[in-house]
C-alpha cells in the first residue's frame, strides 16, 4: 500500500526528482502559464500565483501521507524546478497513473524521458506497483516518444477523453506493467536515491 515520504531524492543521467515544495510555486507559474505548455495538458493551469501556492503547500501534505506523489523535476547540474511529474492512483492502489509537463525552454533534451524512467523506478520499487499508466492527447508526439523510450506499450485511444476549452480531444494512453519492467530493471536504476519513508522513523 502506499506510504508516506519524509524524504526522497533521485538522481539519473539528466534530472533530479525531489518533491514538491512552496517555494518552487513562483518557477512553476512562469514556467506553466505558457500556452504551448498548456496545450498539452488536461489541466488549464493556475489562475494565478496565489493559487497554485497554495495548491504547492496542499501537495507538501500529501506526499508526507502517501496520498499522491508530485515531484519537482530539476536538472542534474542546476537546482530550480524546470517542471513536474505526478504519481496519482486512479482505480486500484497497486495501479499508479503519472501525469507530467515540463517547462518550453526544456524540450527536447531527454530531460522527461529521465524522469519517467525514475518515477518508474519510484513506482515500482517503492510502492508495490503492478502497473504505471499515462494518457497523453493524440498528437503529442514527444510525449509518445518519451514513454515509448521507456518501455510503455499503447494500449489504445481513449476518445473524447477530455474536454478542454469548448473541443473533446482524444487521449493515447499507455501502460508498463510491472512484468515488463522487471526484465529490464537495471535499465530504470537511478545514479543516486536517499528515501526515507515516514514509517522508518
Amino acid at each position: 500500500m502506499p506510504v508516506g515520504f519524509n524524504h526522497i531524492d533521485i538522481v539519473g543521467e539528466k534530472v533530479r526528482l525531489r518533491p514538491i515544495r512552496a517555494a518552487d510555486a513562483e518557477a512553476a507559474y512562469s514556467l506553466v502559464k505558457n500556452e504551448v505548455v498548456l496545450a498539452t495538458l488536461a489541466w488549464d493551469g493556475p489562475t494565478d500565483q496565489e493559487k497554485l501556492l497554495n495548491s504547492y503547500r496542499q501537495w507538501e501534505g500529501e506526499m508526507k501521507a502517501g496520498v499522491k506523489y508530485h515531484f519537482a523535476i530539476e536538472q542534474i547540474d542546476q537546482p530550480g524546478l524546470i517542471g513536474c511529474i505526478d504519481i496519482r492512483f486512479p482505480g486500484y492502489p497497486l495501479q499508479v497513473d503519472i501525469g507530467y509537463w515540463l517547462g518550453e525552454p526544456f524540450w527536447n533534451r531527454g530531460y522527461m524521458t529521465d524522469a519517467i524512467r525514475l518515477v518508474c523506478y519510484f513506482s515500482f520499487k517503492y510502492l508495490d506497483a503492478a502497473r504505471v499508466s499515462a494518457t497523453v492527447f493524440v498528437g503529442n508526439i514527444g510525449s509518445r516518444r518519451a514513454l515509448e523510450k521507456n518501455g510503455f506499450s499503447l494500449d489504445g485511444t481513449l476518445r473524447s477523453h477530455v474536454y478542454k476549452r469548448s473541443k473533446w480531444l482524444d487521449g493515447w494512453f499507455f501502460t508498463l506493467l510491472h512484468t515488463e519492467w522487471e526484465p529490464n530493471r537495471e535499465k530504470f536504476y537511478p545514479r543516486h536515491e536517499d528515501i526515507v519513508t515516514a514509517r522508518n522513523e
